[in-house]
């Protein structure tokens, strides 16, 4: 069940969310006609453990996921940065993972746990997410460290555009894509652990990730 799981998040879970990123569409009136509100996103991603790194973005490099955008809420919202490689693709990359949030500012509110980090170097990729924390680091059986939090610290509207300011966090981890001998028979030693495997018996290894971000969403898309 855990590795079907996996394999839907990596297969399905992540194109619907590149997919989920055509959010923007409309022009500020006081903007040019031509502009497009994604290229005012912003976004600063800090990431530390396992991995240091720091993703600046602007424009089109702030992701942006919404499925559904109501008077007083965002329903599958993501928001994350990448740094391009020059070539098409990423060096490195991170995303909150769809939540549904309250147009409330002030407020720390929780999304699931589908929180992640992606990097690439060459052909060679290496996947953080928090489904992967949860196995190897989660020790609350509520799941309260594998879950993305976050606080919007302004809604406003700016012309035909809400902007909204805010910050996240959250936890990811990576697992090898097939675990030793030895980390499934401690697993099954070990029952109804929490965590389920021991991260250095299995060769597991985790990040936090902290950020804040400013975006604009066009309201047309609102009802």
């Amino acid at each position: 069940m855990l590795f079907l799981r996996t394999m839907f998040y990596r297969k399905i879970y992540l194109p619907l969310l590149a997919c989920a990123m055509a959010a923007c569409s409309k022009s500020d009136k006081e903007k040019p006609a031509d502009t497009d509100p994604a290229d005012l996103n912003s976004i600063s991603v800090t990431i530390t453990g396992e991995v240091n790194q720091k993703i600046e973005a602007r424009g089109q490099d702030v992701q942006v996921a919404l499925l559904n955008f109501t008077k007083t809420s965002l329903e599958g919202f993501s928001v994350g940065g990448l740094v391009p490689d020059g070539n098409g693709s990423f060096k490195i990359e991170s995303a909150t993972g769809l939540m549904t949030l309250a147009l409330q500012a002030g407020n720390e509110q929780t999304g699931t746990a589908t929180g992640s980090v992606t990097m690439k170097n060459g052909n060679n990729q290496v996947g953080y997410s928090a489904q992967m924390y949860f196995l190897y680091y989660e020790t609350d059986i509520n799941s309260s460290n594998s879950k993305t939090y976050l606080t919007l610290t302004g809604v406003k509207d700016t012309a035909n555009l809400l902007k909204l300011t805010g910050q996240f966090r959250y936890n990811a981890a990576y697992g090898p894509d097939n675990q030793s001998d030895a980390c499934v028979m401690d697993g099954i030693n070990h029952s109804g652990r929490m965590p389920m495997y021991n991260p250095d018996i299995c060769g597991a290894k985790k990040v936090k990730v902290a950020g804040n971000f400013t975006i604009y969403l066009d309201k047309v898309m609102q009802h």
